[in-house]
């Protein structure tokens, strides 16, 4: 299973109030309300446990085919260890216990699922380009040959000469930064 997700956190402050009546109710179990509230840092903790849901969201929707749905208070976040830069968390989907990895840092947060090969974060217009460049590295194959795709669901891929090879990516943007994370696993 591969997602990931990017929080611009310079954005959130402009764009999102999270404050605001209802909104942790809406996302957040009575649980994860009760941890964010309670943290030495609640903002950094609701955009670092949506970042997580987010994640495993599009890593199910590709793994069962789901049709697109808004329900975030059916990923429930779990953190395993958390540090300053770094947390290890774990999403209960229906039961279905997936790992994630989250960096943070003073302007973003990236949260993939742990089974990724490699992520990448870019900033501006070259995310694509980057993405391709290092896929081509990473498997020692011409940049040429590449190409990015989406099959029906709208859920992206990456083409090797066509369609006799298919790498699983996910794809996020907020802000200022693109991000993805790579499964080179084609089982």
């Amino acid at each position: 299973m591969i997602g990931n997700d990017i929080i611009d956190l310079n954005l959130t402050k402009f764009q999102s109030n999270w404050s605001r009546r209802g909104f942790l109710q809406k996302v957040f179990t009575e649980k994860e309300q009760r941890f964010i509230l309670n943290s030495a840092n609640p903002e950094v903790n609701i955009w670092l446990f949506w970042s997580m849901k987010e994640a495993v969201y599009k890593a199910v929707q590709r793994k069962y085919k789901l049709v697109r749905f808004y329900n975030p208070t059916r990923f429930i976040c779990h953190q395993i260890d958390f540090n300053s830069k770094r947390s290890m968390g774990v999403v209960n989907f229906d039961n279905e216990l997936i790992k994630t990895i989250s960096v943070l840092t003073s302007d973003k947060i990236h949260s993939f699922t742990a089974n990724t090969e490699f992520s990448l974060i870019s900033e501006g217009n070259n995310s694509n380009s980057n993405l391709l460049h290092k896929i081509s590295n990473q498997l020692n194959i011409t940049l040429e040959s590449l190409n990015i795709s989406k099959d029906k669901e709208g859920i992206p891929f990456i083409t090797y000469h066509g369609d006799n090879l298919r790498i699983p990516f996910s794809l996020s943007h907020h802000g200022a930064y693109s991000a993805y994370a790579v499964s080179l696993n084609m089982s």
